[in-house]
């Protein structure tokens, strides 16, 4: 059982769960699940028209629309199985179609090389790199072995047979450091592995897009290798098929799920309805599927609310369905939303994925909900509107000063808008926003973005007057250096050095004086920007 609480509690939960994941046996998250489906296909011939090949392609398409939204699936043993040996499987190939090419080439050397002696250096180096490649299969049909070994047990435990004696199932290796620990968490028990959890999702992120193999694959079945290797190159986990019978306005729709690599099917769903009325066929087939998609037993969820004041009124719905608050919910793994309300009490929502064991418990504690008003005023008085939370709206004026605003015990975020149609938004903290509180604030409206850009403006001349300065003044500076070191030496007058002192004083002045105007117009610019942001209310004194 896992406790999940919207409070600081969670923490308590986080430091089990990163605990438990230490220890085999528990299920962890791997990448996406992807879910893909085909152009269903008619059992009947010669039915194929336009609006019945419209049927086909619709149909799965609103099936993939209900089936994988915040679903998880529980990968088994025998899925991961099958992709090891999928991914052995291809690499072996790869090294046999290596290995003949090896072969070819040595044997071809026999008509390209005219010297005995280069003929048997060649000869040994593509020896050399057959014998590596023979390694390279041998290794790997010994990894096939090893796998199919790792998994045996565990296929078999799923399969619910008894592994044969000297089997393993997954559980024999030492629990080690964690064996000594007295709490479940810590401890295997018998038939644990080391499961993994995907998150399922439409093939391309669009229900509307099904996918297609070619001729050739389709020819040889959803079993063949081109096929696998097509659906597997498309990074699909699984392909929803079907077969349809039409009759008048009736259709049965009988829908498959095939688990890649494999092919390995999954036991047909069939749903029986109306023709105009597909949407109902699609859900209830995707509803019927997603045991298998999911992989994993429902969970059950228990509701706990505090305080007791609220327990007795509260409403729990999950996933916007209103369900028993004092009873047990289940659902099928994966991500639910459940909101909880109560008469009195603020209304508390919760997201999470419900996944990797069987019973969790939600305990909540509502908020008394505060209701009242406050007035608000502004320090220089102006007409205009005031719109509180999107909610409310109050009007101000020389006979009406203040604006009315309810308060819920949440900050309020408002803005204030004038006669002249210019905005200035406002904000109330929490601590002020208490019923009969009467509060002042000074909402400047006027055009901000006129205003700023108007700012920058100033701002980029006044930079680009300090940096056009800066040209004369390391030309003056720099003669006045020069000049200064030759009368030194001896090669240059008084009045010469003296004119490019003074020459060299009035460009820094001028540059002294470009650079104290940028900054004085940067500082102007950054307290418009600041302007955006809300003006803070504060108490009327």
């Amino acid at each position: 059982m896992k406790n999940f609480r919207i409070s600081v509690k969670t923490l308590f939960f986080l430091v089990l769960l990163g605990i438990s994941a230490f220890e085999p046996g528990f299920s962890v998250f791997g990448e996406n699940w992807v879910l893909a489906g085909q152009k269903f296909s008619f059992a009947q011939k010669g039915t194929e028209s336009s609006a019945s090949a419209r049927l086909a392609e619709v149909l799965p398409q609103l099936i993939l629309e209900q089936v994988a939204e915040n679903s998880i699936r529980s990968v088994s043993a025998q899925e991961q199985l099958d992709r090891e040996l999928y991914s052995l499987q291809t690499e072996r190939l790869s090294l046999f179609l290596q290995l003949s090419k090896e072969y070819k080439t040595r044997d071809a050397l026999l008509l390209s090389k005219n010297s005995v002696r280069e003929l048997k250096k060649a000869v040994k180096s593509e020896e050399e790199k057959i014998e590596e490649l023979e390694k390279k299969i041998d290794q790997n049909l010994s990894d096939t072995e090893k796998v199919k070994e790792k998994f045996a047990g565990q296929v078999a435990f799923e399969k619910g047979v008894s592994p044969a004696e000297g089997e393993g199932n997954g559980t024999e290796k030492d629990a080690g450091f964690f064996e000594n620990f007295r709490f479940p968490f810590a401890r295997r028990r018998q038939g644990e592995f080391e499961r993994v959890s995907e998150n399922v999702v439409i093939y391309k992120n669009d229900p509307s897009v099904l996918f297609s193999v070619s001729d050739a694959a389709g020819e040889g079945g959803i079993e063949s290798f081109a096929f696998n290797k097509e659906v597997s190159a498309a990074k699909i986990n699984a392909l929803l098929t079907g077969k349809i019978s039409l009759y008048g306005e009736y259709v049965s729709v009988t829908v498959q799920l095939y688990l890649f690599p494999g092919g390995n099917c999954q036991p047909a769903v069939t749903e029986v309805g109306n023709v105009n009325d597909l949407a109902s066929i699609a859900q209830n087939l995707s509803r019927n599927l997603m045991p298998q998609i999911a992989n994993s037993l429902p969970v059950r969820i228990k509701i706990e609310i505090e305080p007791p004041e609220a327990a007795k009124t509260g409403i729990v719905s999950v996933d916007g369905v209103i369900v028993p608050a004092k009873e047990d919910i289940v659902v099928d793994a994966g991500v639910h939303s459940i909101t909880v309300s109560a008469s009195g009490f603020e209304k508390q929502t919760v997201n999470y994925g419900f996944a990797g064991e069987d019973f969790f418990t939600v305990k909540t504690t509502l908020r008394p909900l505060v209701m009242g008003s406050l007035d608000i005023c502004l320090k220089k008085m102006a007409k205009g509107v005031f719109y509180f939370n999107a909610l409310n709206s109050s009007e101000v004026d020389e006979e009406n000063l203040y604006a009315s605003s309810t308060v819920n015990g949440r900050p309020i975020l408002g803005v204030f808008e004038n006669s002249e149609g210019e905005t200035a938004f406002i904000y109330i903290p929490e601590k002020l926003a208490k019923d009969e509180n009467t509060l002042t604030i000074n909402a400047r409206p006027f055009n901000r973005e006129e205003s700023i850009d108007r700012q920058r403006r100033r701002m980029y001349t006044a930079y680009s007057a300090l940096i056009c300065s800066l040209v004369p003044t390391f030309f003056t500076v720099g003669n006045f250096t020069a000049v200064n070191n030759s009368y030194s030496a001896g090669r240059a007058g008084f009045d010469e050095v003296s004119k490019w002192q003074k020459y060299s004083y009035y460009s820094i002045g001028v540059s002294c004086a470009a650079g104290a105007w940028f900054a004085f117009e940067m500082v102007r610019y950054l307290f418009t920007a600041n302007e955006v942001l809300p003006a803070t209310a504060g108490s009327k004194k």
